[in-house]
């Protein structure tokens, strides 16, 4: 329990002082501390503009697994995108706030094909506020992004973190915002689906 603690907070101490994150692979996470079974469709600022889907599921045990694929207009044809995720909520007794720990893999096929990991926490809380529920939320990660550029293979290692909040009204429909504050995609917006 207090390993987790630690985690947590060297977590997000790095990314309020963590340096930038240089040649982005990622999109925009959309990911508060509360798992969720819905699917999505969501648009951010990755090259020009990335359209994605994300289906994500609640497993056994409250944690959810998503699915991620979807299109960016970077270089000259564009490329494919495809990941997956994992998000597991952490219980801390008498926390104040919802903590979830996070893991997720991408890949950008086409273009300068690159392939990324990252792990972190994301930190939150859900507010009721009348008619909806908003879940602000800090979510800082460390991630290893790969890139293959003709003969060239580089491998970086970033602090990235991402700020952001889940309206969920009622019907089962949320609107999801995130903003990166690292370099890369530098916004994220969404809208999601509960079955």
């Amino acid at each position: 329990m207090k390993h987790i603690r630690i985690a947590a907070a060297a977590a997000l101490a790095a990314a309020l002082v963590g340096g930038s994150a240089q040649a982005q692979v990622f999109t925009p996470p959309f990911m508060s501390p509360v798992p969720t079974s819905d699917f999505g469709l969501y648009v951010s600022d990755i090259g020009d503009v990335a359209i994605e889907g994300i289906w994500r599921r609640l497993s056994r045990g409250g944690s959810d697994v998503g699915i991620r694929v979807g299109y960016a207009d970077v270089g000259e044809e564009g490329a494919l995108l495809a990941g997956l995720e994992l998000r597991n909520p952490v219980v801390l007794a008498g926390a104040p706030i919802g903590l979830a720990f996070t893991a997720g893999a991408q890949v950008v096929a086409g273009g300068p094909s690159q392939l990324g990991g990252q792990v972190g926490f994301s930190v939150g809380q859900a507010l009721p506020a009348g008619t909806f529920t908003v879940t602000p939320y800090i979510h800082p990660r460390l991630a290893v992004m790969t890139h293959f550029t003709g003969e060239e293979f580089n491998t970086d290692v970033d602090v990235l973190a991402d700020v952001g909040a889940d309206f969920a009204f009622s019907g089962g429909v949320t609107l999801r915002l995130d903003i990166n504050l690292a370099d890369g995609a530098d916004w994220g917006l969404g809208l999601a689906w509960r079955p």
